[in-house]
């Protein structure tokens, strides 16, 4: 991902001719019995390298792996880490960092720089996202340079990977921002993939062009388009294509967040399209190496330091979708405040309870049920008994459980229904329970409600409530008891949202668009002023933007910003005096801040520092208020250890925070880096 100002340096000072993108000349593969596209995700990724020196320390980025002569060689942009949660001036990536290794997970050994910008060559201003292969007997590196002549992509070649000597003849193309060049053997000829813009103040696509020699290429083409062509930020960075079975992959992003990357499936190496939708992994400019059988994804960013490896997994199915809340919590039947999250060990559920409020005690971690495929998400019915709703192991169904009167628990029960995320849950103005949830890959939204308040028995599912989606949806409930529901479109190209045409009622026919390109599933509450808050984070993660309905039930005003960087949509509570207070986490998890309305509805107080130094948190934090009226923050370190932190009066004031049992509890998402 690059900031804003880097796309700005370089808009506009291509080399006369260079561009429009035309997109021609594609060519399909080879007819045959081609076996369906594989699923694409990824496990636990692990921290194997840091280039950080006594000096402080330091950050990878746009990176590339090879395996030559026994070891494996690392090339990488390389800086200084920025103070936590801000993003580091990409201007200064001037050299490349290099490693060793004989496996991918190490131990690696520094060598000197690979390279180091020379504004003699062409006016080189900067060094961005090496990518490097073994072709004809020697080593190719491509990487993006330029400055005040235009974005270029460059060319510098090695006998041992050590000594690098740049093509004499100059860059090989200049273009408006082309950057995060990629290779690949396509057929009788190599394919380039790379960032760039369609045109002259247009929006990011992938654009590739062919070669015979690696020198000298043929006139652009677009390999990838985003639906939206309104965006703001790139979300086509760090293409990178793999071949399988007669199938060719797209890694890209940011998607997802900014430690996130998107996965597309073409039978055409040189057109993707977001309905080729085949998995997500969660890590920034993403790389995939093969060892024999065995492999690999690797992933780095300005918020992390240094390069982070896991197994990439080749599936028959989706991954699951997780709930945005980990763990998760509500108020059961007594007026507990109950939290369930899943153990690191073996994925079961796990349950706390609040014993006494005001005291604060909390029982153990108790066994609540079997493995589970996701963090369960949580119904409340019109009695105040819980409903819980899991996702079983790799996605084969729904099930609930639900609280009896007495306090205790009917038996776990299947629930069906597209069983591609836990659901999201609300209680519509009659009080019947409704569940949304999307189907495996995102490709539809089913929703499924009650028959009476707090009754067992359940309507059948309306499977074509939505159409596709790219997350999750978010629901929440209007002043006049009227559900409204929010979803990411595939790709993160916009947000829509439906809404019940009367409490308990009908919903609109259509979907309704709501905002334009966003980073990852909204989120949505009301305060106390009875309008609805919504979040979401833009493209790559780079902000987070809030948009509040004029009026209670109805209206809404326009997108003002909210947060800074964000690794998702901020976690939100409402206060005894129904003012909102919101808890945001900047990408690589080092920093947690929280802003609150100064009334019910009002504006937003400046954003505050809300974590504890050196924690380094999973995920965004859960909050949820008890009986009291305090609000509890319930975060997961990356060591997979609960803190919380817990007002000590409604609506005001924090206690410091605490061990919130000693039990280690699963990531939110497989595949989170950690370290």
């Amino acid at each position: 991902m690059r900031p804003i100002s880097r796309r700005n340096l370089l808009r506009g000072t291509a080399a006369a001719g260079a561009l429009p993108l035309l997109g021609a000349g594609a060519t399909t593969a080879a007819a045959g019995t081609v076996p369906a596209p594989r699923w694409i995700g990824a496990g636990p990724f692990t921290h194997v390298y840091d280039p950080s020196t006594a000096a402080g320390p330091r950050y990878l980025n746009d990176h590339t792996l090879i395996r030559a002569r026994g070891r494996w060689h690392l090339f990488s942009i390389v800086g200084n880490s920025a103070p936590r949660g801000e993003s580091p001036d990409s201007a200064a990536e001037t050299s490349f960092a290099h490693a060793s290794a004989p496996t991918p997970y190490g131990p690696w050994t520094t060598h000197a720089d690979a390279l180091t910008v020379d504004p003699s060559y062409h006016g080189e201003e900067h060094l961005w996202a090496p990518h490097v292969i073994e072709a004809d007997g020697r080593f190719w590196m491509f990487y993006a340079a330029g400055g005040a002549s235009g974005a270029a992509i460059n060319l510098a070649t090695s006998t041992d990977l050590f000594t690098w000597t740049r093509e004499p003849s100059g860059p090989l193309f200049r273009g408006l921002v082309a950057r995060d060049p990629m290779v690949l053997r396509t057929g009788d000829a190599w394919t380039m993939y790379y960032t760039e813009l369609s045109g002259p103040g247009g929006h990011h696509v992938v654009a590739h062009r062919r070669s015979a020699d690696l020198v000298r290429w043929s006139a652009p083409g677009v390999a990838f388009a985003d639906a939206s062509t309104d965006a703001t930020v790139s979300v086509t960075e760090s293409p990178y294509v793999v071949a399988r079975d007669g199938w060719y992959y797209l890694f890209l992003g940011p998607r997802g967040g900014y430690e996130g990357t998107d996965v597309l499936a073409s039978r055409d190496p040189h057109r993707f399209d977001v309905t080729g939708y085949a998995g997500h992994v969660a890590g920034h400019a993403v790389e995939v190496v093969a060892d024999g059988d065995t492999w690999y994804a690797s992933a780095a960013g300005w918020f992390r330091q240094g390069l982070y490896v896991a197994p990439l997994e080749w599936r028959d199915t989706p991954p699951p979708w997780q709930s945005p809340d980990n763990p998760v919590a509500a108020l059961d039947a007594s007026g507990r405040l109950t939290v369930f999250a899943l153990a690191a060990a073996d994925r079961s559920m796990l349950r706390r309870v609040q014993l006494a409020p005001a005291a604060d005690t909390w029982s153990g971690w108790e066994a609540f049920g079997g493995p589970a495929g996701a963090v369960p998400t949580l119904g409340r019915n019109a009695d105040g008994r819980l409903e819980v709703f899991s996702l079983a192991p790799g996605g084969a169904n729904l099930h609930h459980r639900v609280q009896r009167p007495d306090g205790g628990w009917d038996s776990w029960e299947e629930f069906g229904g597209p069983a591609g995320a836990a659901p999201a849950v609300a209680r519509d103005a009659g009080g019947r329970l409704e569940v949304f949830a999307p189907s495996p890959g995102g490709a539809s939204v089913a929703r499924r409600r009650q028959r009476t308040p707090g009754s067992p028995d359940w309507d059948p599912w309306e499977p074509g409530f939505g159409g596709a989606a790219g997350a999750p949806p978010a629901v929440a409930v209007n002043a006049d008891g009227r559900l409204e529901v929010f979803a990411l479109e595939p790709g993160g190209s916009g947000i829509r949202h439906r809404w019940q045409e009367g409490p308990g009622g009908a919903w609109t026919p259509a979907w309704h668009r709501f905002g334009t390109a966003a980073g990852t599933a909204p989120r949505a509450a009301r305060d106390g002023g009875g309008r609805l808050t919504v979040t979401a984070v833009g493209p790559s993660g780079a902000g987070t933007f809030a948009r509040r309905q004029t009026v209670p039930s109805g209206g809404w005003d326009e997108w003002l910003p909210l947060f800074g960087w964000s690794a998702a949509a901020p976690a939100f509570a409402v206060n005894a005096d129904g003012r909102l207070e919101a808890f945001s986490l900047a990408p690589g998890g080092a920093r947690l801040v929280h802003r609150w309305q100064t009334g019910p509805g009002g504006p937003w107080d400046p954003a505050r520092e809300f974590g504890e130094p050196g924690l380094r948190l999973a995920a965004t934090p859960t909050a949820a208020v008890d009986a009291t009226g305090r609000i509890h923050v319930l975060a997961v370190t990356v060591d997979g250890l609960v803190r919380t932190r817990v007002q000590e009066r409604p609506s005001g004031g924090w206690r410091p925070w605490s061990a919130f049992g000693d039990r280690p509890v699963a990531p939110l998402v497989s595949g989170t880096p950690s370290g």
